[in-house]
């Protein structure tokens, strides 16, 4: 892929007449993730539509290959395993024709994930192995670092699926460090939150609850912040944050996740989420007591499950006979797991989201919120979705969610149930606030009523308070308490000892 943008940069910078030509290849790649993360979830034929047109006029081998993966990732996410492996088989073809060694060793990789899921561990493990002796050819250093994160990345799902929690928690570790070097952003968040969720289910079956739900938060958090906050795998997140509420009977905040979790899972064919979700729906309908959606549920997941258990079986079949009836490096692709299948296509990603806001088709996600807020009399919110939102930011006020140090507005907005209009509207109507603000003013309010109730509260270090409030530093602390008391932590603990 870098070689990719080497040939960007060569073409742009002897002829200014190119400059139409890069936006239209930096266009590619946006439409490209945008189908890939977001299309895919939830309408796989317009998803396919859009991937066949983006195979007829690509204009060169590395887009050919690139739009190989993203329809194989579309038919792994209906579940159709042998029309993914197909494609998956003639994109490899490609990548070893051209020598590009980089595609081949994300190829291989995602050939990995396949064979895990069907129960070929050694197999899948060997193509692992592959793509790393094939990296080791990668002139780029970062395309190395890249294959290496997404290796310990795939790693880290073998340690899970021989329930190796913590040995899979090092390899989370290497992988994340990698991908915080990610230069896009939008990429780099979607990566984490998918490393965060699997953190999360290591920690949950170490039954250190608390641990994960502060990864799932996490992975809450990033899913949002890379504008995938509706695609299958903020469902995975949403179901599995929910089951860790369940764990600690925080019932409240498990029925607002499996909700969104629900949601998501109906409107995909996603057999995978759909099991997962009714299982966890299940459980918190019989927690609660609600017999009549507990049934409901218990009977949707029994027969998901077999269905599944079928599909499954006739999966490895398939898998079987391709195995047979290919030759030994073209049968190295099976079938997929989607929430990482994708992670492989989106390393060959240039400039996401860039062009999109030009493109008309795509017009709709980028409306400029900001002028549209400043506008109130546009907004169209009707007195019972005012209220709504309002007893949500109630609950969230008594929760203390605020305290939390990677409470960010995306998050605020997935709690509420929101956009970020309405949220904006409402707390400049209802708090005279923006959200900066408002959260502040929660954390500061929440240390005064503790410095005046609790007396030993004076006595603890102001780095304390900062980092009990949800402050990030001291000196942030410091400067937001003094814009709200109008005298420094400090001077205010000095008046209460006096």
């Amino acid at each position: 892929m870098n070689h990719y943008l080497a040939l960007l940069i060569l073409l742009l910078l002897p002829f200014q007449s190119f400059s139409q030509k890069d936006k239209d290849l930096k266009a590619f790649d946006s439409i490209f993730y945008h189908i890939a993360v977001n299309v895919s979830s939830s309408d796989h034929l317009k998803a396919m539509h859009l991937a066949d047109s983006l195979f007829i006029y690509s204009t060169n081998d590395n887009q050919r290959v690139k739009t190989l993966m993203l329809k194989a990732d579309i038919l792994e996410k209906q579940d159709k395993r042998g029309e993914a492996i197909q494609q998956a088989q003639k994109a490899l073809e490609i990548a070893k024709r051209e020598d590009d060694y980089s595609f081949q060793a994300r190829i291989y990789g995602f050939l990995s994930t396949q064979y895990r899921n069907i129960g070929f561990l050694d197999k899948g493990k060997e193509s692992i192995n592959k793509g790393l002796e094939v990296s080791s050819k990668i002139e780029n250093k970062e395309s190395v670092t890249k294959y290496k994160a997404m290796a310990n990345h795939e790693l880290a799902e073998y340690a899970l699926e021989e329930k190796n929690y913590k040995s899979a928690i090092e390899f989370l570790n290497l992988s994340m460090l990698a991908y915080d070097q990610e230069k896009n952003e939008s990429l780099k968040y979607f990566f984490k939150s998918n490393i965060e969720e699997m953190f999360g289910r290591a920690y949950f079956n170490l039954d250190d609850i608390k641990a994960s739900k502060s990864h799932f938060s996490r992975a809450n958090y990033y899913i949002n912040k890379a504008n995938a906050g509706n695609s299958l795998w903020a469902g995975l997140i949403y179901q599995e944050y929910s089951n860790a509420f369940l764990k600690t009977n925080k019932i409240d905040s498990a029925k607002f996740y499996i909700l969104k979790a629900l949601d998501i899972a109906e409107k995909s064919n996603n057999g995978s989420l759909k099991e997962s979700v009714y299982k966890t729906a299940s459980n918190y309908y019989q927690q609660v007591r609600e017999l009549d959606s507990f049934s409901k549920y218990e009977l949707k997941f029994n027969k998901l499950l077999n269905e599944n258990t079928a599909k499954k079986k006739s999966m490895v079949n398939s898998a079987y006979q391709t195995l047979n009836i290919s030759n030994e490096e073209t049968n190295l692709d099976e079938n997929n797991k989607g929430y990482l299948g994708v992670i492989l296509i989106c390393f060959s990603v240039l400039g996401v989201f860039v062009v999109l806001k030009r493109k008309t088709i795509f017009s709709k996600f980028y409306e400029d919120t900001e002028t549209e807020v400043c506008n109130n009399s546009d907004i169209n919110l009707s007195e019972k979705t005012e209220k709504e939102i309002l007893d949500k930011l109630s609950e969230f006020e008594t929760s203390l969610d605020f305290l939390d140090k990677n409470m960010s507005m995306s998050i605020l907005i997935g709690k509420l149930n929101t956009n970020i209009k309405y949220l904006r509207y409402i707390l400049k109507k209802h708090k005279n606030s923006d959200y900066n603000t408002y959260i502040n003013q929660l954390r500061i309010d929440y240390i005064l009523e503790k410095l005046k109730s609790d007396p030993e509260y004076s006595n603890y270090k102001i780095s304390y308070l900062a980092d009990e409030s949800g402050f990030s530093s001291h000196s942030k602390f410091s400067s937001n308490f003094r814009q709200v008391v109008g005298v420094t932590p400090s001077e205010f603990i000095d008046s209460i000892k006096n």
